[in-house]
Parts: C-alpha cells; structure tokens; sequence
C-alpha cells in the first residue's frame, strides 16, 4: 500500500509539473483558407508590463501564400506578425511590421528590439511560428475587458528568394477579432508561447465590443472617380476613337484624334493622380501604369507616322508601332477594368456584366477591321469626286493603309491610301 501511495503521489506531482508548463491562451481558427492563432500575456517584473506571447499556425496552399495577425484595431499603427515560406530554401520568413493606414506595411526596422521569433519552421502541410513581444500589451488597449487583433492573408502569392522585406500581394481575406485576454495565464512563471489546440475558437469573439465607427462614404471617393473615368476612358472613347478612323466617314481621322485625345487626357491624368497617392502597387497597378505609359509612346509614334507618311507616303516602324502598341493598349486596358472591379469586391453579376459587354466590344472591334479590309478592296480602282478628295485623303493619310510608289503620287481620283503597292502593268 505505500508503494502504490508512493507511485500515485509521483504521478500527481508530474501531472502538476506538467500542467504549469502549459501556457493556456486565446485561440482563433479561421477556415478557407485555414490558419489558427493563439496568444497569452506573461507579466514582465522587470518592466512591470505584460508580454504577449503569440503563435500562428497555417495551412500553405500550392503557391504557399502569406499570412499576418496583428495586434491593434486597424491597420493604421497595429504591429503585425506576418509568415510566409520561401520556396527556393524551404524556409519560413518571419515579417515584423507596421502600416501608417490601409496601405501596404513596411518593416519595423529595429523590431529585433522588442520582437524576437521563438520558433518558425515549414512543413508539408504547416507552417508554424511562435513569437514573444515585451512589454506589447495593456489593459489601456481594452474595450469591455476584450482586446482587438486583425488577421489577413493571400494564399496566391508564391516567393522566391524571399526575406523580410519582399512585396506582399494586396490580401484576398481579412478580419478582425476580439479575445478575452483575463482568460490568458498572465500570472504564471512560465513564460513560452502558447500552442495551438485543435482547431476550436477559444476565448475570441467576432462580435466588436464597441459600435463600428465608419466615417461616410459618398459616392465621389477617389477610387469610386477613377474606377468610373478608367472605364468611360477604355471601354468608351477608346474603343470608339479606335472604330472611327476605320469607318467610312469623311471626317474619320478628325473624329480619332480627337476621341483619343480626350481619352488620354483623361486617362493619364486621373491615373497620375491615383499614382501619386498610392503606397502600394498590386497586379492592377502595374498594369494601370504599364498602359499608361503605353499612350504616350503610342500617341508619339501615331505622331510620327503621320508626318512621315505625308512626306513619304510609306509605312514605316512608327507605323507598326501605333497599330499593335494601339490594339494591346485597349485589349489591356479594358481588362484592367475588369481586374478593378474584381479588387473592389464586384459582385459575380457585375464582374458578367462587364465581361459580356468587354467580349462584345472586343468582337465588334474586329467586325470592324474586317469590313474595313473588305471595303479598302471594294474601293480600289474607283474614282473620288473632287470635293470630297481632300477631306478623305486627310483621313486617308493617317489610316494606317498600304505603300505605294513615287509614281503613284500623281493619279488623280484615287484615295491614296486605297492605292495598290505597285501598279499592275496593262498587258
């Protein structure tokens, strides 16, 4: 009998030993995609502050992607914890930052002073970091006893070569929860990150403590003009100053040069505009500024084309130029349009709406070019009355058509650009 007191005591005192080592915590799960993190305070007599101790599980998907959870409210001053693999080393990069608003964060240089990683490993299926920061928690930072953490992610993003200071794609997910910090072991000697239990919510509710506060929105935001200039600049000027100059109008050219000119005005100044206040660039923005660095040199090269073939009456390379940097512009830019919608949460109606009328365009735009050719062939040969000659070589001239040679230049009634290449010698 005493022995078996004996082993029973044993066993009791290592069940006690064991349970002291074991730091409880808050826990939030999120599932598609699927992460977990959980968090304690430890009381710091040295600072007579507490620490929190933070752990971040998450699954990778087949690009490996990123995920962050940050302590604060909102973006705008929260220190947030971000994870993501390279996929050249296999190793997990840990991400110490801060954002000044909704904008892309930038690294906390000196963060090794207050932030130190405890653990950051990759497996198959896992990726897995622990984390310690001094003196990061206060009860000042409670509404109702509950304090406020944010989490986001994108699970699309692959790095190469990645450290701390790679570019983040804008997120696909986001939120923000509230824990019960009281419910943390805070007054324990133990000081370790906490581990993840299960995939249950522990001690975090969704429910804000505190009323949303959401300064009004009306209708005229920046992003709301852009979207809404980008669009009737694209998919309406462009597309129609683009069907102009191949319509049989007198005043073709006149009508294309002034469509796209207004187009590119408005276009090039609102996307300037939209540069200089941004703090990040996405996928959508470097197209935006890929295209609209494309009008300039596409507008210099119609320019050019012009000139010259007044004085030469050839084709030359500013006459590629134009045509095909002219074509991926608007092919581009109208499903950038597209691409924005999508970034700003579009629904799945309004994303089929655009790609309905996007794909319309598109065909119209080549139904166009064809019955262009046809009408160029159906025309050569025939003669032009004298009144109308003049305007329609105006717009002949810079309707990108065929060459011809210096002997051509004098038959009279012939448009110049319907002209063959070379003269067909009578037989």
């Amino acid at each position: 009998m005493g022995l078996f007191h004996t082993s029973t005591a044993l066993i009791y005192a290592v069940l006690l030993l064991l349970s002291s080592t074991l730091v409880a915590g808050i826990q939030y799960c999120h599932t598609g995609p699927d992460f977990c993190f959980a968090a304690t305070t430890q009381h710091n007599t040295s600072t007579e502050s507490h620490d929190v101790y933070l752990t971040i599980s998450a699954t990778p998907s087949k690009k490996g992607g990123w995920t962050g959870v940050g302590l604060g409210r909102e973006m705008k001053g929260a220190l947030m914890f971000i994870i993501y693999e390279d996929q050249e080393s296999k190793s997990l990069i840990t991400s110490i930052r801060s954002a000044s608003g909704h904008v892309m964060p930038k690294v906390v240089e000196d963060a090794d002073k207050q932030v130190s990683v405890l653990q950051a490993t990759v497996s198959d299926d896992k990726y897995l970091a622990q984390f310690v920061c001094y003196s990061c928690w206060s009860p000042e930072v409670e509404v109702d006893g509950l304090s406020p953490y944010i989490f986001a992610g994108n699970k699309e993003q692959a790095f190469y070569g990645a450290d701390k200071y790679s570019s983040l794609m804008y997120h696909e997910f986001k939120g923000k929860v509230w824990g019960d910090m009281s419910a943390t072991a805070e007054d324990t000697t133990v000081a370790s990150a906490p581990a993840i239990q299960g995939e249950e919510t522990i001690g975090i509710t969704e429910e804000s403590p505190e009323p949303e506060k959401k300064k009004p929105e009306g209708f005229f935001t920046p992003v709301r003009v852009h979207g809404t200039i980008m669009t009737f600049s694209f998919m309406g000027l462009y597309f129609a100053g683009s069907v102009a100059i191949r319509s049989p109008l007198i005043r073709a050219f006149k009508y294309h040069w002034m469509i796209q000119a207004g187009a590119s005005i408005l276009a090039l100044g609102n996307g300037l505009y939209m540069f200089l206040r941004s703090t990040h660039f996405g996928l959508h923005k470097i197209i935006g500024l890929t295209i609209l660095c494309s009008l300039i040199i596409q507008a210099a090269a119609g320019y050019k084309h012009h000139i010259d073939f007044v004085m030469i009456r050839r084709q030359t390379i500013f006459t590629l130029v134009h045509r095909w940097l002219g074509r991926g512009t608007l092919l581009f830019g109208t499903m950038n349009v597209g691409l924005g919608m999508y970034y700003r949460h579009w629904s799945s109606l309004g994303l089929f709406t655009w790609f309905v009328i996007w794909c319309v365009e598109i065909a119209g735009y080549g139904y166009v070019l064809l019955r262009h050719q046809r009408r160029q062939s159906q025309q050569r040969g025939h003669a032009i009355p004298k009144e109308d000659l003049e305007d329609i070589a105006d717009a002949e001239v810079f309707d990108i058509g065929d060459d011809f040679d210096d002997d051509e230049d004098e038959v009279e009634g012939v448009p110049l650009m319907d002209r063959q290449k070379k003269h067909e010698k009578n037989i």
